[in-house]
This record gives structure tokens, sequence and C-alpha cells, in this order.
């Protein structure tokens, strides 16, 4: 059914006064898909092991809320909706497949029930036709991310590291976790979602006396995690960004004051104002060029190469082991953090063709605003966010989490709206 049919459908069921019970809820709707919007980075917030989250429930409410008022769009992105569509069919055939065929069809259920939520639902829920909407949800979550940040650095230079159960916000090792309760993932998180306020802050919407307080908080939570791989995403976004915006006058300014802040750090700076940590992690790795320094890189290589070796031995192709099944054989009972060769261990290339099909509707959106001539801070965003997303799978197993995927579509509403901004403008 077309949008207009389910709306009309709607009215007729509600029958006396339609447009006043539809304000209504789609009031409550905001309310609620805001709520939902803030708290997903608050992934530790759930209501079991289960992974299902507060978030997760306000979207699910929200969810009900747009079925019942004939709020559901047919093709929230556009042209590339189908290209979506058989990204997902693809990587669900892949993990369940392979699960079927080695005995462990619940774990295949169970995975990709998590991918199904986090790929297939939020994007029908967070991609908005109006253009206030999809501003106010990427700006929501900015300001979560923002808060969850400052409320770290304040614990690590106060309070520090606070033994108990779990982890805490920060480590035994000094190292800055957040309420994520993970270093690596706080890092990566923040460089994630740095393409929303630099698209904010390109375009004025946020003015620079907000962005630059909000650059300085993401970039000293980088380093106060100590994270390597969060370290170059943050640094990857910046580049890219800046690079697509940039006109080759304000590039040569760029340069220049980057050499003179450089040239200032060298002369009158030193590394001993950055944490320990920082020190041992990451510049010690820099500075001997030997990678094995930084940080768990060992260990995460080894989990490769089993990866690799299982590969090769199970000639696996287009079906794969299964879900789980790699920390099975795993002599570090550990998924593989690298996602790209966990899909192709347990989903085959079947799996990992459909996850990166995701990543190809980006690239389908930015040919598109290239196509129109459109706002290329639009494009800038859509492009880094896909960047920064494929970066940081060459570090992390399954990306189902809500916070991995919320970015790249909250990125995708952006470009999207400036897409058919430009469309009705020509129109």
């Amino acid at each position: 059914m077309s949008e207009t049919g389910m709306r009309t459908a709607h009215q007729l069921h509600f029958g006396g006064q339609p447009s006043r019970t539809n304000l209504h809820l789609a009031a409550i709707e905001r309310a609620v898909v805001y709520t939902a919007v803030f708290l997903a980075p608050y992934a530790t917030l759930r209501f079991s092991e289960l992974f299902f989250t507060f978030s997760d429930f306000f979207f699910c409410l929200s969810l009900f809320l747009l079925l019942i008022t004939g709020r559901i769009r047919s093709r929230p992105l556009e042209g590339a909706t189908s290209v979506w569509l058989v990204a997902f069919i693809l990587l669900f055939l892949g993990i369940m497949l392979g699960s079927l065929f080695n005995g462990s069809p619940q774990r295949g259920l169970i995975v990709m029930g998590q991918y199904l939520f986090a790929y297939m639902i939020l994007m029908i829920i967070l991609i908005r036709d109006d253009q206030r909407e999809a501003y106010r949800l990427a700006g929501i979550f900015l300001v979560s991310v923002i808060l969850i940040d400052i409320h770290g650095i304040i614990t690590f230079y106060t309070v520090g590291y606070v033994p108990g159960e779990g982890k805490g916000i920060v480590t035994g090792g000094k190292r800055l976790a957040t309420v994520l309760r993970n270093p690596n993932l706080a890092a990566a998180m923040n460089a994630l979602t740095l393409p929303i306020l630099l698209f904010f802050w390109s375009t004025g919407r946020a003015k620079s006396y907000l962005a630059i307080p909000a650059l300085a908080i993401i970039i000293v939570t980088v380093v106060l995690t100590s994270s390597n791989s969060g370290l170059f995403s943050t640094a990857l976004c910046l580049a890219v960004f800046i690079a697509l915006v940039s006109t080759p006058r304000l590039l040569l300014r760029l340069a220049l004051g980057l050499s003179i802040v450089v040239g200032g750090a060298a002369l009158f700076g030193s590394k001993e104002m950055l944490p320990k940590t920082f020190q041992t992690r990451v510049l010690g790795a820099l500075s001997s060029g030997d990678i094995s320094e930084a940080g768990t890189f060992l260990s995460r290589a080894a989990l490769m190469e089993e990866a690799l070796h299982i590969i090769s031995e199970e000639q696996i192709k287009i079906i794969g082991l299964g879900a789980d099944q790699f920390r099975e054989r795993s002599v570090q009972s550990a998924p593989v953090h690298n996602l790209y060769l966990l899909l192709w261990v347990e989903g085959g290339l079947l799996a990992l063709i459909g996850w990166l099909l995701f990543s190809g509707v980006g690239v389908l959106l930015s040919l598109a605003i290239l196509r129109v001539r459109g706002d290329k801070r639009a494009l800038a965003a859509v492009i880094t966010t896909i960047l920064v997303f494929l970066v940081i799978a060459l570090f992390n197993p399954h990306m189902y989490a809500r916070y991995w995927t919320m970015p790249v579509l909250l990125c995708f509403g952006l470009g999207l709206t400036q897409l058919r901004g430009t469309a009705r403008g020509r129109g």
C-alpha cells in the first residue's frame, strides 16, 4: 500500500476526528523517538543479559505509533531502499544457512534478530522526510554523546578508577571507557559521531562558540581512551571532511594554521602533558614504528590469523560455519575483532557481500548528491561516516549494536533531506 493509501485507511479507522488524533499521536511519537535516540549510546542500560536496551524499548514503541498512524514510508531511502533490502537478505541468508548446516539455528536467529533491529527497523524509524526532524534526531544523538564525554572526562580527572563489578568508567589501566565501559568503543563512537558535529558546524547550524568546545571534548575523550583505532578513525574523519568541504584557499589556511600549532607544540609543549597510558599505547608505537606496541594488536592479529586459517582449511566461499562458530573453534575462545573476516567465516561471502552493500547505499546517495550538485557539506557527512564505519569494522566483531548504525542512518537522513531540498528547488 502506498503512503497516501495508508494514511487514508488510518483516517477511516479513526473516524470522527482523524486529524486531531493523528496530531496527538504524532506528537507522542516524536517525544518517544527523541528519548530513544538520546538513550541509544547508553547501551549498558538494558533489561537483562539479552541485548535489549531501554533505548530499544522506546524504538519499538515509536515503530508501533508509526504503524497505527500510517506513517511508515514505503521507500525511506528513496531509490536505494531496494539495495538496502537486498543487502539484508544476503546477510540473512549467509548467516542462517551456515547456522542451519552446522547445527546452530538458534544462534543464527538471535544474531539476525539483532541485525534486523539495527539495520532494518532503525532505518524505518530514523529516516524522516521532514528536514527539521532529521536535524533534530542527529542533534539529539550528538548531544547525548557529548554529555557522555563530559561525564567521562570529569570522572577521569576527579574520581579515576573505582574497583568493583564489571568495567568502570575509567579502567584499571587508566583508560577512559565512559559509560560505554569500553575505551575502544568510546573512541569509535566519537569518531562516528564527529561527521554530525562537522556538518552542523560547517552549515552554520552550530555556532563556533558551541562547535569548537564540542570538538575539543571529542578530541580529549579520544586521547583519554588511548585507543589507536579510535585515534586513527578520528584523524581520518577530520582530514576527509575538511578536504571535501574546503576550497583550495581554505585548505592552504588550514595547512598554515596546523603548521603553526604543530611547530608551537614542538617548541613549547611536552609529551608529559599527555596521559601516561596514551604515551605508552599510542606514542610508543608511533615513535618506534613497531605496531606490536599498539595495545592489544598481537592478540587481535592472532585471531585474524586463525580466521584466515579456518577460511583456507574449510574452503569457505558462499556459506560459512554459522553464527558464533568461530568463537567455538578459536584457541582464545573469542570472536575475531575484524568484521570482514568474522562474517566471511560465519556467514560466507554471501553475508560479507550483503553487509558491504549497506555501505554501498551511502555511495549511491553520495553519487546522487553529486549528480544534482547538492550541498557538499551533506556529501562530506555521508562519505566520512561511511568511511569511518568501514574502518571501525576492521577492529570490531559483529556490529549490530544500535550505536553503530545510528550515526550512519542519521547522516543518511541529513543527506537525503539535502537531496530532496535540491530536487524541490529545481522542480
